[in-house]
């Protein structure tokens, strides 16, 4: 008799969906974190909270759509509040050599569920008339927006627990094994045994998997954020553009919040990163060019979070070859805060019920160049 379930090993936005989804359908589920809500320097608390369904590998369409249905009605469904805004989101463009592909994209994440349309000036300035002159044209994806990651992270995991879940609040030391099968979590000596143990601690997963010889197919990464101080609202949709490393917002509170991948620097063995001047003023000067009220402001703060980069860039979610008993949910590559409340419905089903759901067969961990 195993004294869980499941365990869950990470309760960042993953994991604590993940511990969610399975306790509502009842079962006896135990949430592993030393923290009581994202910290520095995990993804989730350093996420900039990006609620995106276009712009997304093919392989991610049938979990981006099931969110985006969910998300306007999370907070309600989680009791607690998730900061979801729906202002939409505009992938823009600014040379006319990359319509074509815009429309083809365009076309093919329609035929796929996505609610996306095409927008060209006339409809663009009055959806957001800050963008530079240059912007020619965008795609737009009404029902998109922003959320509170760390707001987003915490309901997740008080509605575990008022689902009947426990979250324990410790480190956790490994992965335990019994023979070639893995057994559950160590925590503070102590063996905590599981029927399955989910493994989705964001960037410490390749940590913890590599202590019982697995080596996961995923690299680790800083990527920086940037926020001014509060300005007039000026900026509805989220802003991402092409040919530049850009995720641009205005938050309720008027403040910009500015990422796009722009890398910090790690030091592997703190586990820790820091933002560098370099991509600051880089980040900064291509959100300038997109929206030029920026060009006179200074970044009032910013910060780096370390995040787990996936070999093709897309996630490692599923059983684990020749490891009974584990399951894998990480490598999200920067963008699986949107995906979030897919994932934990998806891979409840799929512990539960035995059987993989659709929407996760395409990221499976032994998909063709991940774990042999």
């Amino acid at each position: 008799m195993h004294d869980n379930d499941v365990v869950v090993i990470g309760a960042g936005v993953i994991g604590a969906s993940i511990a969610y989804h399975l306790a509502r359908e009842g079962a006896h589920v135990t949430l592993f974190d030393d923290a009581d809500a994202p910290s520095s320097p995990s993804a989730s608390w350093a996420s900039a909270g990006g609620v995106r369904s276009q712009r997304r590998d093919p392989r991610e369409w049938p979990l981006a759509v099931a969110a985006a249905a969910r998300w306007p009605s999370l907070g309600e469904e989680l009791h607690a509040r998730t900061g979801f805004q729906r202002g939409g989101h505009l992938h823009v463009v600014e040379h006319k050599s990359d319509v074509g592909e815009l429309h083809a994209r365009i076309e093919r994440e329609r035929a796929a569920g996505i609610q996306v349309e095409y927008v060209e000036q006339s409809v663009l300035r009055k959806l957001a008339p800050a963008l530079a002159p240059g912007v020619i044209a965008a795609a737009y994806t009404p029902r998109d927006g922003q959320a509170d990651p760390r707001a987003t992270t915490s309901a997740f995991a008080s509605a575990a627990v008022r689902a009947g879940a426990t979250f324990t609040r410790t480190h956790v030391d490994g992965i335990a094994l019994d023979g070639k099968r893995v057994a559950g979590v160590i925590a503070n000596g102590t063996v905590h045994e599981a029927g399955t143990t989910v493994l989705a601690a964001g960037s410490w997963s390749v940590r913890l998997a590599r202590a019982v010889g697995l080596n996961l197919p995923i690299r680790l990464r800083a990527y920086q954020m940037l926020l001014s101080m509060p300005q007039r609202p000026a900026l509805d949709p989220t802003i991402t553009a092409t040919n530049r490393a850009l995720s641009l917002k205005q938050l309720r509170t008027g403040a910009f919040m500015i990422g796009g991948g722009w890398p910090g620097e790690i030091d592997e063995q703190a586990h820790t990163c820091r933002t560098t001047q370099e991509s600051i003023d880089g980040n900064w000067a291509v959100a300038a060019a997109i929206v030029p009220a920026l060009a006179p402001m200074r970044p009032a703060t910013s910060w780096c979070g370390l995040e787990g980069d996936a070999f093709d860039g897309v996630p490692l979610i599923g059983s684990v070859p020749r490891m009974q008993g584990l399951y894998l949910a990480a490598g999200f590559s920067g963008h699986g805060f949107q995906l979030s409340p897919a994932v934990g419905e998806a891979v409840a089903q799929a512990i539960l019920t035995k059987h993989e759901p659709a929407s996760l067969r395409e990221l499976n961990p032994a998909r063709e160049g991940g774990i042999a």
